[in-house]
């Protein structure tokens, strides 16, 4: 099976088994998101519950689809404010991290290094999707922007995503070759775009 046709056919009913946990009201009201849920947790100490009823087999698939997923809403929410409720309506999907005295984001890159860590996840078959795995993310973002913001560009979305400070992270075999295979994302030369001193964690 192929990514794409996991995200269209399989992905969708599989982000259903992860293990949710409310946001307070609160933080619902104070985001004005009222849909707003979560998993993970701080580490994504939650990841052998999130991941069991997975089938071990499309578990590289799911987390690759994840990741793009989390680290999407993250740079939309982080670098293209005024688009990010319209994001949030079409997709409502659930945040990665944990609350305490707020709502913190976790870092994307774990979706990939802690089921590395833990043995949740085959490193070899993962790191072989890679590459089409790059290709499915443009398309996926490039869609994204052309049917609801026409504004953006995915180069621009991408250069700003591989130069946040999440990419200091550099624990395990997926992220390093997640980050020898980024560079299909975007043309290099985009990558010369001023640094922005925002970060998703800190969304």
């Amino acid at each position: 099976m192929s990514i794409v046709k996991y995200f269209d056919h399989g992905f969708q009913s599989d982000i259903g088994k992860l293990q949710f946990t409310e946001v307070p009201q609160v933080l619902r009201d104070i985001l004005n998101d009222k849909d707003l849920i979560q998993f993970g947790g701080k580490n994504w100490s939650h990841v052998q519950e999130d991941l069991q009823d997975i089938d071990p087999e499309l578990r590289p698939m799911f987390v690759l689809c994840l990741f793009a997923l989390v680290a999407t809403d993250q740079c939309m929410q982080t670098y293209f404010k005024p688009y990010y409720a319209d994001w949030r309506v079409q997709t409502a999907y659930p945040k990665f991290g944990w609350t305490r005295f707020g709502l913190y984001n976790e870092n994307p890159l774990k979706l990939l290094s802690v089921p590395e860590q833990m043995q949740l996840v085959d490193v070899e078959k993962t790191c072989a999707l890679m590459l089409d795995f790059m290709g499915f993310y443009r398309s996926l973002v490039t869609d994204y922007c052309h049917q609801h913001a026409p504004q953006l560009s995915a180069d621009l979305f991408f250069t700003r995503l591989l130069q946040d400070d999440i990419f200091e992270m550099g624990e395990g075999q997926l992220v390093a070759a997640f980050k020898h295979a980024a560079s299909d994302l975007i043309p290099a030369r985009t990558l010369d775009a001023p640094v922005s001193e925002d970060s998703l964690l800190a969304a």
